[in-house]
């Protein structure tokens, strides 16, 4: 099971007790029970670490924010079909990641990674040399371009497991996916951003052997 911090990220748990939060449950029932404004109090509590899932996957305020608002109300609209036995932040972060998913396939929207290293993907020497720095500056937004290229599915699952640390089979939970889907698409993501990559990484290689 999986359990919610303040940043938004996730961490495990062998408990179900745990995870499940009483005051979200009380809060869903009122909802479900007539009390609309209830449902606020999960929007306020749980606003802030979406958001930030989302930014990382979308980057421009604009877009994240109706990305945001319409998770909130697709889980409004299908609270009914929500399992209250299970904890209500994963649910909720699976509609959003799908929402975003979708945003990207259909709009086809170039979006900044900023937040994702080199390193993340595979080691780049470091340096202070100020010309190193400035090859070093290319391939940062050389990356930024080859991520820009990778398919949505491979796209999200690359950024969650890098910057939301998800492990593959959270990944596989809230992406609705098998585990050795999740891990194909990682693959690929990687491999291709590799190949992509591959002149900066031969000169990097090159001027650190000098």
């Amino acid at each position: 099971m999986l359990s919610h911090s303040d940043n938004g990220r996730y961490t495990a748990s062998n408990n179900t007790k745990e995870v499940i939060n009483s005051e979200d449950r009380a809060w869903i029932e009122a909802t479900l029970s007539g009390e609309k404004e209830a449902f606020a109090h999960l929007v306020v509590k749980y606003q802030r670490p979406l958001y930030v899932v989302l930014q990382r996957l979308v980057r421009r305020h604009d877009d994240t924010d109706d990305l945001l608002q319409e998770a909130f109300v697709r889980a409004y609209q299908h609270l009914k079909e929500f399992d209250r036995s299970r904890p209500f932040y994963p649910w909720l972060h699976r509609i959003a990641v799908n929402l975003a998913i979708t945003f990207i396939q259909r709009r086809k929207r170039q979006t900044n990674f900023s937040g994702l290293s080199t390193e993340e993907i595979f080691p780049i020497p470091q340096s202070d040399h100020p010309d190193e720095k400035a090859e070093r500056g290319e391939m940062f937004e050389a990356l930024e371009k080859a991520i820009e290229r990778l398919p949505a599915e491979q796209r999200v699952v690359l950024l969650l497991r890098t910057r939301e640390e998800m492990s593959y089979q959270e990944l596989s939970e809230h992406l609705g996916i098998e585990i050795g889907t999740v891990m194909s698409r990682l693959a690929r993501a990687r491999e291709k951003l590799r190949a992509w990559l591959r002149p900066y990484l031969q000169e990097a290689r090159v001027e650190q052997k000098r």
